[in-house]
């Protein structure tokens, strides 16, 4: 969870200027450094629902 969260601050300022319908690609992008920084595999969808519910509770 600390790597997704790291992640997702770094693309913290591409989710702002980009329209919601191009979230995917970031979050495909998100996906993909887990992979090669932790060996851990999880598809875009996954990342984003992991990170609304650490987000949400």
């Amino acid at each position: 969870a600390r790597e997704l969260i790291r992640l997702r601050c770094e693309n913290h300022d591409n989710f702002e200027f980009v329209p919601n319908n191009h979230h995917e690609r970031i979050w495909r992008t998100i996906s993909n450094q887990l992979f090669l920084n932790r060996g851990f595999t999880a598809s875009p969808s996954q990342c984003r629902r992991k990170w609304y519910s650490l987000k949400y509770g």
